[in-house]
C-alpha cells in the first residue's frame, strides 16, 4: 500500500457521475489503481485537499487491508489485475453499509459498459483523470 506520495494528473474527462457528494467528514480515501502513475497522481490531489489516503496497487491487497467504513470513499480501476474492479465492487456493495465508491477506467465505452452492466447507478470517471473531475467526489 502507498500512503501520500505523487504528482499532479494530467488532464480528462469524466464519462458519466451518477452522484456528487458534499461530506462534511471522509475518514479515508482509497485509491485501488495498478497503474503507478495514475495512483501516485490521485495521491498527491486527494492529499492537496487534506484527506487521508490509503493506496492499493491491486483489489487483493485492498480486501486484506480490512472493511472500509461508510464515510470513506473508494476510488477504483475497472481494469485491475488479478481480482478485478467490478469484483471489488460488488463486495463493497455486499457491505451492510456500502462506502461511496468511483470508478475509473481507460478502456474504450464498450467494455466500460459490458463491465457496468450489472453495476447499475455507479458512478464512472474515465482516465485521463482531471482534478476537476475527482473533486466533486471528495
Amino acid at each position: 500500500m502507498d500512503r501520500d506520495q505523487g504528482a499532479l494528473p494530467h488532464g480528462g474527462v469524466g464519462l458519466h457521475a451518477a452522484a456528487t457528494w458534499n461530506q462534511a467528514a471522509v475518514a479515508t480515501i482509497h485509491i485501488i489503481e495498478d497503474d503507478w502513475g495514475v495512483r501516485d497522481a490521485l495521491i498527491e490531489l486527494v492529499r492537496g485537499f487534506g484527506h487521508t489516503v490509503a493506496a492499493y496497487e491491486d483489489g487483493e491487497a485492498f480486501m486484506r487491508a480490512g472493511t472500509p467504513p461508510p464515510d470513506d470513499v473508494i476510488f477504483v480501476d475497472l481494469g485491475l489485475p488479478g481480482v478485478g474492479g467490478q469484483h471489488v465492487i460488488k463486495w463493497l456493495n455486499g457491505l451492510p453499509v456500502p462506502p461511496r465508491v468511483v470508478a475509473i477506467s481507460g478502456r474504450s465505452r464498450g467494455d466500460i459498459e459490458a463491465a457496468l452492466r450489472d453495476l447499475p447507478n455507479l458512478t464512472l470517471l474515465r482516465k485521463p483523470l482531471a482534478a476537476e473531475a475527482i473533486t466533486p467526489f471528495l
